[in-house]
């Protein structure tokens, strides 16, 4: 019962991570390029004005994560770490739902795994997903 919550509270959260607005203003554009490239998607504008910018909304699984309980300097907000695509993604200031849906999916990795859309070095958005 508490893991069916646990997920569906991962897939809210993750439906309001989704709708995050450095995720739409790169899908908003009028003309877009989706190509697909060793099965992971990239969305990114074909033409830019003089005042855009922007950068391409990537997404792999996560393979390995790094929750930090108190950052440091103590200036900093605290973050999630997640390994995707070669290299390490910051989501700042996770959520306790979001810290334990993780945290489950990677203690279950039989059960679950985390998709994970990132921009550069920053996540935009994540889901817990069953296998």
């Amino acid at each position: 019962m508490l893991k069916n919550r646990l997920i569906i509270a991962g897939l809210v959260i993750c439906l309001v991570l989704a709708a995050m607005p450095a995720v739409l203003s790169a899908a908003s554009s009028q003309s877009q390029e989706i190509s697909l490239s060793g099965g992971q998607q990239s969305t990114a504008p074909v033409t830019l004005g003089k005042s855009m910018s922007t950068t391409a909304v990537t997404n792999n699984i996560a393979t390995k994560y790094w929750l930090e309980l108190k950052a440091y300097p103590s200036s900093n907000t605290r973050s999630l770490w997640l390994y995707a695509g070669n290299g390490w993604r910051c989501l700042s200031n996770p959520s306790e739902n979001i810290e334990t849906s993780v945290q489950n999916a990677f203690a279950n990795p039989d059960i679950f795994q985390v998709k994970v859309w990132y921009s550069g070095q920053k996540i935009v958005g994540l889901t817990v997903v069953t296998k």
